[in-house]
């Protein structure tokens, strides 16, 4: 029997398909399998934050807030006792504490953190017409800590991480570094929903406390003014805030539709307290 080595066809490993096109179908198909693991990733992540204890959340924040805290003073003990005021208001969990920090820099921002923390600085604070103002503000942050948002926003691979450290039985340490060293915890972003759920939970605690929501409206037309100027001392992350405006005719929509007083009789942040942040 003879063997022969017939000769190959020509163009039997080709196609008369544009390779162009074959690999535009193949990258849009990668990208919408991604597109939806991306968004299965997103919900599964948010509905698991809740089951995350919150004593693990405050102990992956507690180095952060070491490195950025000074000695408390007097302002740190009045920001302090005014939310200890408002937090029974609030119907936050049995496990869940807030400490509020002041932060002695000219920066018109205030931000919640993991752990419960949240910061005030001395430019936004000084801009505050009324301490009404400042129980909205205190209160708003105060939300996002209650609803998880900072866990929330976090960058996707960051919270796997962390649960990964959590369900592994790692220590905080193991990714305490990686939180820290990129300042991840001062870049948190919240969604237009988790900004207005946080306006309208504070709005309802603030009529609770003052009989009348004149203290929303208030903050939000301080934050307005602010956000169209541009100077050095406001942070990028404070231009975030969507659509002021519209933050503020939601405010009056849930006044009126409640039936609250929309004005009302305001307080003075305490003297020694304005001179305290005037003068440093």
């Amino acid at each position: 029997m003879k063997y022969s080595s017939p000769k190959i066809p020509e163009g039997i490993n080709t196609t008369d398909e544009n390779p162009l096109k074959e690999f535009a179908i193949l990258t849009s198909g990668v990208i919408s399998v991604v597109i939806a693991l991306a968004l299965v990733i997103s919900y599964s992540l948010d509905w698991t934050s809740q089951f995350i204890p919150f004593s693990y959340e405050e102990s992956i924040a507690q180095p952060f807030v070491d490195k950025y805290t000074n000695e408390r003073g007097e302002i740190d003990d009045y920001l302090q006792e005014l939310a200890d005021k408002i937090t029974p208001l609030m119907s936050l969990p049995d496990d869940m504490s807030i400490k509020v920090h002041y932060v002695d820099e000219d920066v018109k921002n205030a931000m919640a953190t993991l752990g419960g923390n949240i910061f005030i600085y001395r430019g936004l604070l000084e801009k505050l017409p009324s301490e009404n103002a400042l129980v909205m503000l205190l209160g708003h942050e105060i939300t996002h800590v209650k609803l998880r948002h900072p866990l929330k926003s976090l960058n996707k691979g960051m919270i796997i991480s962390l649960l990964s450290a959590f369900v592994g039985g790692q220590t905080s340490s193991d990714v305490t570094g990686l939180l820290s060293s990129t300042g991840t915890l001062t870049l948190l972003s919240f969604s237009r929903d988790q900004e207005q759920e946080s306006d309208y939970q504070a709005t309802i605690m603030i009529e609770k406390y003052y009989g009348h929501t004149q203290g929303s409206i208030e903050l939000l037309t301080i934050l307005a003014q602010q956000n169209n100027k541009t100077d050095i001392g406001t942070l990028e992350v404070f231009n975030s805030h969507p659509e002021l405006q519209e933050r503020i005719k939601f405010i009056e929509q849930v006044s009126k539709a409640n039936n609250w007083m929309i004005t009302g009789e305001t307080v003075a942040i305490p003297t020694k307290i304005s001179n305290a942040i005037n003068n440093q």
